[in-house]
This record gives C-alpha cells, structure tokens and sequence, in this order.
C-alpha cells in the first residue's frame, strides 16, 4: 500500500467529476441495498456487479465507472530515466520507511504534498504548475545538499515478549534465519527480526528511543548510509511532470489525482 498520484487532463472537469459521482452514489446505493456482502452468494454477486457495469456503460463510463472518453490519464517513461518507476504523470511513495514522503519528511525537506499545495481530503485539484516547478527545482537542490542517510525504528515484536536475553541468543537467530534463507529481491522481517541479506545496510548508529508506532514502545533507531540517486530522479521526474504540463496549449485541463 502507499501513495499514488496520476495526471490527468479533462476535456471537462466538472461534467466528468459530476457522472463519475454520480456512478460512485449508484454503486454504494446497489451494494447497500443487497444486504450483508459475505451473506451474498457468488451468484448475486455477479448479477450486481454486472447491473453497476451496465449502469456506468450506460452513462458514458467505462465498466469501472471511469470517464476514459473525456478524461485522459498521463503516464510517460522519463527520456532519461526509462526504467525508474515514476513516470512523467505518475508518482508513489510507499509507506515503509523507504518511501520518498517519508525519507524527505526524516530529512527536514519539503513533501510532495508540499510542493503541490495538496489539502489532506483533496482528491483531484488543479496544481498551480509554474509555482510548483520552480519548489519543486528548490528541493531538488536542498536534497542534494542533504547526507545519503536513511533511519528506522526496530521495536521488539507486539504480539508477543522476546526470548532472546543474550548476544549469543541473537546471534543463534541469526544464524538459523541465514540458513534457511533463500534467494530474494529485496530485504524483509518477520517474528524473528528485521533482515538484509539482499542488501546489506550500513549501519552509522543504533539509537535508543521511544517510537509512537502501535503506541508508546521501546525501539532503537538505526541510522544507515545509502545512496539518494533514485530519489533524486524521482523529484526529477516530478519536475519534468510539471515541465510537460506547462509546455501544453490546455494548461487548464490538467489535474492531479491524489490517491492513497
């Protein structure tokens, strides 16, 4: 789970924001009026799902309730970063703490929020694309200015007390965990820990704390050094969003939808 953002332009925001509403009120109302959803047979189901489909291809919609035909969503491989996972027209922050949000918020910097004025219960709103850009250039700036440091919180397992008590007792875990560890793409946890045989960290620190995560608990943040050249390239990417709007004729048109 995390945080999406897409751009959009629409041929008319209003109409388009007023039948998709519409579409959204019909099918809460359908699935409201049919009872208890796990008392519904697979049967039923079908039958509603198919009656909301029919009543948005009715409307003009898509079978998902979507304006395709006046709303056109915008997601471009960057020129210069292809692979990276942004794209021009389309942003996500996890929420772990990889995520962009949070590694600028734990560095002191502007959020994407920030940059894009974004109210919290906002869903879809109209950037001011100009002023954007240039906060936008700003904190590409300052984050190169920022250490290559990342910091997380380890807490002890809340669904149940530790039985480790010593060193030799953590290194045992260690161990048992490392054998049976098979290949993978990324580092992980479980009820034993917090592991990164994938990608080992560097660990700068390991400070004694207190952590409001699932309440007041002990932890120990661990301060690392990686690298921020995908972060950057995302903010790039966010930059050259902006960019790419500002150099249309329908300046107007153009939306972000936030989504998470």
């Amino acid at each position: 789970m995390g945080l999406d953002i897409y751009l959009s332009r629409y041929n008319d925001f209003e109409k388009t924001q007023e039948i998709e509403k519409d579409q959204r009120k019909f099918d809460d109302k359908t699935w409201e009026d049919a009872g208890e959803y796990d008392n519904l047979s697979s049967e039923q189901k079908d039958e509603i799902s198919k009656k909301i489909s029919d009543h948005a291809i009715s409307l003009g919609l898509d079978k998902w309730g979507e304006d395709k035909e006046s709303k056109e969503t915008i997601e471009l491989n960057h020129p210069d970063y292809p692979e990276h996972y942004f794209k021009i027209g389309y942003f996500r922050s996890s929420y772990n703490e990889g995520g962009i949000q949070r590694i600028l918020r734990n560095l002191g910097l502007p959020t994407l929020d920030d940059v894009f004025d974004h109210v919290s219960d906002e869903y879809c709103f109209k950037p001011d694309w100009s002023l954007d850009l240039t906060k936008c250039e700003t904190l590409i700036e300052s984050f190169k200015g920022k250490g290559n440091y990342r910091v997380q919180a380890v807490t002890g397992n809340m669904f149940r007390d530790s039985t480790i008590t010593s060193e030799s007792q953590a290194l045992e875990t260690f161990m048992k965990e490392i054998e049976n560890h098979t290949n993978s793409d990324y580092n992980y946890g479980n009820a034993n820990g917090d592991f990164s045989f994938h990608e080992p960290l560097k660990v700068l620190a390991m400070i004694p704390g207190k952590t409001n995560l699932f309440g007041n608990r002990d932890c120990v943040y661990v301060v690392t050094e990686s690298s921020n050249e995908w972060y950057i390239q995302a903010l790039e990417i966010v930059r050259d969003t902006c960019k790419y709007v500002l150099s249309q004729e329908n300046i107007g048109q153009y939306y972000l939808r936030w989504s998470g």
